[in-house]
């Protein structure tokens, strides 16, 4: 059954406003309210409109897209216009009074409180008012989750807020240990009394409420083992124990990385345990049209390409496979024998010998890359049409559909727009398939790829770096989780016992280099998913991070005109950094595109939380604003 479902219920209840913007709370509930909640069937009907939560782009880390919390962490980069400054944490444009994130809402909490203070008043067994008491107190928990991780102490809700609840409306901030714990035994609840298979196929059910209980115990736990908080392992704890269970009954996963997120059904996916579901004229997702057009500006930088290990297993610095050094060195050498997951969310290089705005066609798509061509320039084509099923061939396809003739496409000034182009060159894609081209080129109306909401390999990735954090990881944990992720991917398995301090010469000298590795793993895993963000700031390595400018493609000073004509965006990696061991008029990267791609400010210590609205203190003189942001 599709959570898409709850669309189509519109009760009086969920329509109720509000009228005080710094607790969202509404007048006192209609007199509906009594012969709403009744039956079985009433509960679940205004269940579905619980799951527009994942959907609610203010209500979850990542704002724009599922990439933005990974733009915002550093791991990518996103520029359009002639705007530098997208990422506001970087050039400090966040204040109290600019912060425009909306997440200081609790609208969500009033509908799932009107729910669970009906349940004892209905007419159901103790066995479905306690399931339904577990299924709203998931959805307060995965809202109160994201607001723990932005704000820190936040106002707890028990119950309906109403209109004289004067103490609760104008209170102080429910401090972190109390809304961690609260949260903690909302879950414990829901796990021990929800239906095992909740209301049926892609429903909340006992795996689901594990799988969040995973990812909030991973982040609370490290947030307090990082920010020296206490009772860090009561969470630590939980995930683990969690984590293993979810690994247990989902022992698989899917055969190919690309089938998350470029399929247009997850329903057969092994490892997929909740998923968002797409339907043509129904639920449609704009995302695959998007990144195949000019719209799209996100893109990966040098840093975070060179995380991407080399098929043996082992970093760049290190490899003898990497080829991606030397003064003649160019992207395509770059790209040599890497991990598979960096050619799935960065597009690797390739030349056509065409020029761009040929349609597809039988006849011609043999011809565009065997007449004439540099076997270099078709490596990539072939290489990847050899580890690709049908759905994902190249030369890539833009929306028209029409060939792109190459990559990378660097787009040299803001009047140069075009198809699957940005100003770094490492051009990030997620969502690419050619399963639907009719749908496609018509709009985003019709494109219905799904995308996953909890899966396995997130979990496999939390039991790795909990055990870790734990003491306990060793090669079999290793072999459980990071060595499954990795033969899928085509690169060597992780071998404890070789990780030591000059495994990785490049890695961040704070970081234990086992710890350094497992991290490298969840950041390439899940790249795009939007974790970084979060990710960075419970383990208080935000400033490593940020505070990286971000670099483009490697391009050798004989390929300068024919990438970039007269543009002068070419800049040695010398003139970035002084001590880089390349010859200036040899080696260079894309730095600065016409002042587009540029260093931030830096990191400031008080942003792992966001700051509190100015408007909302202005309304509530009880709350206090975060450390830093007065």
């Amino acid at each position: 059954m599709k959570f898409i479902k709850y669309i189509f219920f519109i009760i009086i209840i969920t329509s109720v406003g509000c009228n005080d913007s710094f607790l969202e709370y509404s007048p006192k509930t209609s007199v509906s309210e009594s012969t709403a909640f009744v039956t079985y069937d009433n509960f679940q009907t205004y269940s579905w409109g619980m799951y527009g939560i994942f959907a609610n782009t203010s209500m979850r880390q990542y704002a724009e897209s599922h990439a933005s919390g990974d733009v915002l962490a550093n791991y990518l980069y996103k520029s359009s216009g002639t705007n530098v400054q997208n990422n506001h944490w970087q050039w400090n444009n966040i204040t109290s009074t600019t912060n425009t994130d909306n997440g200081w809402d609790f609208s969500y909490m009033r509908k799932v409180n009107i729910m669970l203070r009906n349940i004892d008043g209905s007419q159901m067994s103790e066995a479905d008012k306690k399931h339904w008491r577990a299924v709203g107190l998931f959805f307060r928990s995965y809202r109160y989750y994201d607001l723990l991780a932005r704000y820190g102490d936040v106002p707890w809700l028990e119950d309906v807020v109403a209109d004289d609840d004067l103490d609760i409306l104008y209170g102080k901030r429910t401090p972190r240990n109390e809304v961690a714990s609260n949260i903690l035994r909302d879950l414990k609840y829901a796990e021990e009394n929800i239906k095992e298979k909740g209301e049926g196929e892609n429903t909340i059910n006992r795996n689901v409420v594990r799988a969040l209980m995973s990812r909030f115990c991973l982040f609370e736990g490290t947030w307090r083992k990082y920010h020296s908080l206490s009772d860090a392992e009561v969470y630590l704890n939980e995930c683990e124990r969690v984590s293993k269970l979810l690994i247990d009954v989902y022992p698989a996963i899917a055969a190919n990385y690309v089938d998350l997120w470029s399929s247009d059904d997850l329903s057969s996916v092994p490892g997929v345990i909740l998923s968002k579901q797409c339907v043509e004229d129904l639920e449609m997702s704009g995302l695959p049209r998007m990144e195949r057009g000019g719209s799209q500006k996100v893109s990966l930088h040098a840093r975070t390409v060179g995380r991407y290990l080399c098929q043996d297993g082992k970093p760049i610095a290190t490899s003898d496979l990497y080829e991606g050094t030397g003064a003649n060195a160019t992207v395509n050498d770059e790209f040599k024998n890497r991990d598979h997951r960096l050619y799935w969310r960065c597009v690797p290089p390739y030349k056509t010998n065409k020029g761009n705005g040929v349609a597809v066609t039988d006849a011609n798509r043999d011809s565009w890359w065997t007449e004439g061509m540099d076997p270099k320039d078709r490596y990539y084509i072939d290489y990847m049409n050899n580890i690709n099923d049908a759905n994902h061939q190249f030369p890539l396809h833009t929306w028209q559909p029409q060939f792109l003739s190459r990559v990378p496409m660097i787009q040299t000034s803001s009047h140069s727009w075009g198809p699957m182009r940005n100003y770094g060159g490492y051009y990030f894609y997620m969502y690419y398939n050619t399963y639907n081209e009719s749908a496609i080129q018509a709009g985003a109306k019709f494109a219905v790829t799904d995308f996953p909401i909890f899966h396995i390999e997130e979990i496999m990735l939390n039991y790795a770096e909990v055990i870790y954090e734990l003491g306990k990881f060793n090669q079999s944990v290793a072999d459980l989780t990071i060595n499954k992720l990795r033969a899928r991917a085509n690169v060597a398995a992780m071998n404890v016992n070789e990780i030591d301090d000059s495994f990785d010469p490049d890695r961040d000298p704070t970081v234990d280099p086992v710890a350094w590795e497992i991290r490298r793993e969840r950041m390439v895993e899940l790249l795009g998913e939007g974790f970084g963000f979060y990710d960075i700031r419970r383990w208080n390595r935000g400033e490593y991070y940020i505070n990286q400018r971000p670099l483009g493609v490697r391009v050798a000073a004989s390929e300068k005109d024919d990438y970039f004509g007269s543009a002068s965006i070419f800049i040695t990696e010398a003139d970035v950094n002084p001590e880089a061991s390349v010859t200036t008029d040899d080696l260079g990267r894309v730095v600065c595109v016409g002042d587009f791609v540029q260093q931030g400010k830096g990191w400031q210590d008080y942003y792992n939380l966001n700051p509190i609205p100015k408007t909302q203190l202005i309304l509530n003189e009880n709350l206090e604003q975060n450390p830093g942001w007065q």
